[in-house]
């Protein structure tokens, strides 16, 4: 699926997350492990070429300190980092680097453009909707600023700011990226198939273009083809998009998604090939094995569980469609399931959130709880064959419940 800052506010709320820890720290012996083989940590391998990269950048602006320009390469490369592993840290790593830069009373656009993307990828999204909004003033035709807008207001369910980011962006960046937006809006908004055509005509963007690129147009495509109710077109442009980009964390979780709905959980489980690192990947990693009945499905939901009690404790709230789907087809805890899915709601309205909204009301047996979702449904054209199920079945619902009883 798969939520930043560096000067102010932000700094404020990750020290209140660690204060605990650090108080504790104060008046408890330190963790010595019992073992040489216990594992306090993973971090990346140096075999890993953007690891290696990280270094050079380092050095780099280590003799360049006051070069904005250097910060942002290298804060950019943590953020990207951070995007295609799923460890935010590396999100932490890119507001340290430019927090010089924000300090400042007018931070360089570059500087700001970063900072608004760190918390897009953190699920601030008004912060960051602010954010560009400012940058915007100071310099209407930046094309990636206008694309950043464009992507957080399709998350939240803002269609009619997604189109007008989207016109903006196809006068300021180009056919090639306006394409891009309109066709992901339409896929959203009921037009799949329009989607599905614009999409086509950008598929090969040239020799020259960066394997994300390409990769991020595949998994639209695989997105779009699944609202097509097309499974087999879905999964062709899945593998394509993972042979772009291999070990892409969000695309193998959008892939492990589609092979659930596919009742394929074993090969989910070969996809993942054991990830625990990534949350996203252990979660349908332990979707799979519940499905399966395996023996170890147990012990990884409690540690699931464990990993989401821990998020709650710091105070992040970017898995909540996550948390709410666990408790929902793991811990089958519908009512809980229901609330998260509705504070959920309150900050992102893509269509797995919709979904989980949608799923957990009727496993709730309360119908009318899911009205927020219906009409948003029903106001964005919003079509999907596993959402157009569901409205079907919580209008069944709420029809039968408010009917009156037959007299005996």
């Amino acid at each position: 699926m798969a939520c930043r800052r560096l000067g102010g506010v932000p700094w404020l709320f990750l020290i209140l997350a660690w204060l605990p820890a650090l108080c504790a720290a104060q008046t408890r012996a330190p963790y010595i492990p019992a073992s040489p083989d216990v594992v306090l940590q993973q971090v990346p391998p140096t075999t890993d070429p953007r690891v290696r990269r990280f270094e050079q950048l380092r050095l780099d602006l280590q003799r360049h300190p006051h070069d904005a320009k250097r910060a942002v390469t290298l804060a950019q490369a943590y953020v990207d980092y951070a995007r295609s592993t799923g460890d935010a840290r590396f999100l932490g790593r890119a507001m340290a680097v430019i927090d010089p830069w924000m300090r400042r009373p007018l931070p360089p656009i570059p500087v700001a453009l970063v900072h608004a993307t760190v918390q897009q990828s953190r699920h601030f999204f008004k912060a960051s909707r602010q954010e560009l909004t400012t940058i915007l003033a100071r310099e209407p035709n930046n094309a990636q600023a206008w694309l950043t807008l464009a992507t957080v207001a399709m998350v939240q369910g803002d269609m009619d700011e997604a189109n007008r980011a989207c016109v903006k962006l196809a006068n300021t960046g180009g056919d090639f990226m306006g394409m891009i937006c309109t066709a992901s809006l339409r896929m959203l908004t009921g037009r799949a198939p329009q989607a599905y055509a614009l999409l086509g005509l950008v598929e090969d963007p040239g020799p020259k273009a960066p394997p994300e690129i390409r990769a991020w147009i595949e998994g639209l495509m695989a997105d779009t083809a699944m609202r097509l109710d097309r499974a087999a077109l879905a999964e062709q442009h899945f593998k394509q998009a993972l042979q772009w980009t291999p070990g892409d964390n969000f695309l193998l979780a959008d892939y492990a998604d589609f092979l659930l709905d596919e009742q394929r959980p074993r090969d989910v489980l070969a996809l993942l090939q054991g990830d625990s690192a990534s949350d996203t990947s252990f979660l349908r990693q332990v979707y799979a094995e519940t499905a399966l009945g395996l023996p170890q499905a147990k012990a990884d939901a409690a540690a699931m569980a464990a990993r989401f009690a821990a998020m709650d404790a710091r105070g992040s709230h970017v898995f909540q469609r996550e948390q709410a789907g666990f408790a929902l087809h793991v811990q089958h805890d519908a009512p809980r399931a229901l609330a998260l899915a509705q504070q959920n709601w309150t900050v992102q309205r893509a269509p797995q959130d919709v979904r989980i909204y949608l799923e957990a009301a009727l496993a709730a047996d309360q119908p009318a709880a899911a009205q927020p979702a219906l009409d948003f449904v029903q106001r964005t054209h919003l079509s999907d064959p596993s959402i157009d199920r569901l409205v079907a079945r919580l209008r069944s619902d709420a029809m039968a419940q408010a009917a009156p009883r037959a007299k005996p």
